[in-house]
């Protein structure tokens, strides 16, 4: 896991010392070199697969492996799917399809016969099947490559018809295990006196969330009653770990596993309101909108936040180990997410306003005042531990984290120009 968040002041005389990328036409923001930098072709049999290395260190930024994991994992293939899929369908550029077919490959080769995913592949392409985040279980990974194929099927493009005809087969090889995950589960366990479905202490919330997001994708492309009964079902048990209002702590979040909260990952909100659009159900897109609404303003309020847990005394929520570090890309691009989705939903400016308040921390906007992304190399640093203290290495996620985060303000003008507002 890597590190990075949310401040402003001291972050001027930073911007003033050069150009605004922002403001320059012909210097866009989204700079997508250094993700092409981690990214890597290798031959399996006669299969060219579409890798992107794990680790980058600084202050030469040359890719590395780990001994015990691998050097390149489905959790970040399926992140660069997911921005290569969304950003051919901004521009409809061609060079994206290619990435988008090996990217594709590589997802399709991890897949195990239980329909779930490996996660680690080793320096000599062997899949690596023992380490225990790698292994083909319900897990992030899997998940993740779940909603990646589902961002591919989405694509209009007569030369990707082949492969995404592949791809769904592997979406349906998976599907089973989604139908049966958390039935019969939905009886609540006490955890620290606040009441936790069951299913939510062996699976997390924020797990739940990725893979609804890959679910309201394929909904879109093959409806179907399994299909929605599975949302549903999934959508109602983050309801039920949504805690707090519009004056009341924690402002209507929702917990990422059993009663804890951390920001990296925390896609609850953004899933309910994509899915609840999608399925026309408006209980999800209140829950959603409410956490957009009110806790977000309030991590912003506080130079954002990582990570609290909630206890129960009687009628009470408590708030027990809160903490501001470290602060990560994965951290942000959950809440930009769940801010577009609710501007999309409700055409409220106020929601892209907190989407592009969201994204001037990569720009400096943090408690470092560090500018986290680099437009002109597309690198983002992994993370802020402290106020003064930065890690400069730039890995996979953070760097398609941000990109994920940019590209969504980027193609909207009202959050573009709230993002300028914060850091002119």
């Amino acid at each position: 896991m890597k590190w990075n968040m949310l401040y402003f002041s001291g972050f001027l005389m930073l911007l003033f010392s050069c150009p605004s990328p922002v403001d320059n036409a012909e210097d866009p923001l989204l700079n997508a070199s250094h993700l092409e930098h981690l990214y890597q072709e290798v031959e399996v049999g006669d299969t060219l697969l579409g890798t992107v290395w794990i680790y980058c260190e600084a202050p030469d930024y040359k890719v590395v492996g780990d001994e015990d994991e691998g050097f390149t994992c489905v959790d970040d293939v399926a992140r660069a799917l997911v921005f290569y899929c969304r950003q051919y369908q901004l521009d409809g550029a061609p060079a994206a399809l290619e990435k988008i077919r090996r990217l594709t490959e590589f997802i399709l080769y991890m897949q195990a016969d239980n329909g779930y995913f490996y996660n680690f592949m080793l320096p000599d392409k062997q899949i690596n099947r023992v380490h225990r985040n790698s292994q083909a279980i319900a897990n992030w990974w899997s998940w993740r490559a779940f909603w990646a194929l589902s961002e591919l099927n989405l694509l209009e493009s007569d030369a990707l018809k082949e492969l995404q005809s592949r791809s769904l087969e592997a979406m349906e090889a998976l599907f089973p295990e989604i139908e049966q995950l958390c039935l019969g589960q939905e009886d609540t366990f006490e955890v620290e006196g606040v009441k936790i479905p069951q299913c939510l202490t062996q699976v997390g919330a924020d797990q739940i969330g990725v893979l609804m997001i890959g679910l309201a994708n394929h909904y879109r492309i093959r409806p179907s009653a399994a299909a929605k009964a599975a949302m549903l079902r999934f959508g109602n048990l983050l309801l039920a770990v949504q805690f707090g209002g519009q004056n009341t702590f924690p402002y209507g979040a929702f917990m990422s596993w059993q009663n804890n909260w951390h920001a990296w990952g925390n896609v609850q909100a953004y899933a309910l309101l994509h899915a609840g659009r999608v399925l026309q159900h408006q209980p999800f897109i209140e829950a959603g909108l409410k956490e957009v609404k009110y806790f977000y303003p309030y991590c912003l309020s506080q130079e954002l936040i990582s990570g609290f847990k909630v206890v129960g005394q009687g009628d009470t929520l408590l708030v027990q180990d809160s903490r501001q570090f470290p602060q990560i890309a994965y951290n942000l691009r959950p809440m930009v997410y769940a801010s577009m989705e609710a501007f999309a939903i409700t055409g409220d400016t106020a929601y892209a306003h907190t989407a592009g308040q969201l994204a001037s921390w990569f720009f400096g906007a943090n408690p470092a005042h560090q500018q986290m992304y680099g437009v002109q190399s597309g690198r983002t640093y992994d993370g802020i531990g402290s106020p003064t203290d930065v890690n400069d290495n730039s890995g996979a996620e953070s760097t398609i984290e941000a990109l994920l985060s940019i590209q969504a303000i980027t193609s909207s003008p009202v959050a573009l120009e709230a993002l300028k507002e914060m850091i002119k």
